[in-house]
C-alpha cells in the first residue's frame, strides 16, 4: 500500500473499505456478482492497494470468474480482514456473530447494519442465547434507565453491545482447513 500521507493513500483506505464491506456479507455466503469484486479490486489497485491477490483479482476477464472466490478470500487475508469459521455449524456461526462484533467495534461496519447480520443470520436461527444477549438486548433498548430508549443512542449502544459480544465469546482456536490445505472460510 502506498505511504499513508500521500493522496493516494486515501484513496487506498477507501478502496480497502469497499473491499472490507464486500466481505461483510461474502463470509456468510452472500456472494454477489463476480465483476463487482473484479472492479473492487481495480479499484484498489489504482488507488494504491498493492498486494497479489488484489493484482490478481483486478486483472480477471468475465471467462475467469470462476476463480474469484479463491481469491477474494486470498485478498481478504492479505489485508487483515480474513474470517476463517470453526468446522462446527453452531461455533461457526458464533464466531461469524464475533467476527461482526470486531468490525463493529473496529468501526468498519455499520453498528446497526451489524446488528441485524447478527440477530438475521445467528440469532434468529438459533433462538436467543446467552452470547448474544448483548446485542439483542441494545436493539430492543432494555438495560436502560427507564422510559423510552433514545433512538439516536442506538449506534452507540450497538457499539457497547458488540464490544460485550467480544468477551462472551472466544476468539477461535485455528482457522479451520480445506481439503487441499488452505484456509477455508
Amino acid at each position: 500500500m502506498t505511504g499513508s500521507g500521500t493522496p493516494a493513500a486515501a484513496g487506498g483506505a477507501g478502496a480497502v473499505r469497499e473491499l472490507r464491506q464486500i466481505a461483510h456479507g461474502w463470509v456468510d455466503g452472500r456472494r454477489g456478482d463476480p465483476q463487482t469484486l473484479i472492479d473492487a479490486a481495480l479499484r484498489a489497485l489504482v488507488a494504491g492497494v498493492d498486494t497479489p491477490s488484489v493484482l490478481h483479482l483486478a486483472a480477471l476477464n468475465r471467462l475467469e470468474h470462476d476463480l474469484v472466490p479463491e481469491l477474494f478470500d486470498r485478498v481478504m487475508d492479505e489485508l487483515g480482514f480474513g474470517f476463517h469459521p470453526p468446522e462446527g455449524y453452531w461455533e461457526g456461526r458464533l464466531a461469524l456473530a464475533r467476527w461482526w462484533a470486531c468490525e463493529i467495534a473496529g468501526g468498519w461496519l455499520d453498528p446497526v447494519e451489524g446488528a441485524a447480520l447478527i440477530i438475521d443470520d445467528v440469532a434468529d436461527a438459533y433462538g436467543r442465547c446467552e452470547e448474544l444477549n448483548p446485542v439483542i438486548d441494545a436493539v430492543l433498548g432494555r438495560g436502560e434507565d427507564g422510559g423510552r430508549p433514545d433512538p439516536d443512542a442506538l449506534p452507540a449502544r450497538l457499539v457497547r453491545a458488540a464490544r460485550e459480544l467480544l468477551v462472551r465469546i472466544p476468539a477461535p482456536d485455528r482457522p479451520a482447513r480445506r481439503p487441499g490445505g488452505g484456509p477455508d472460510t
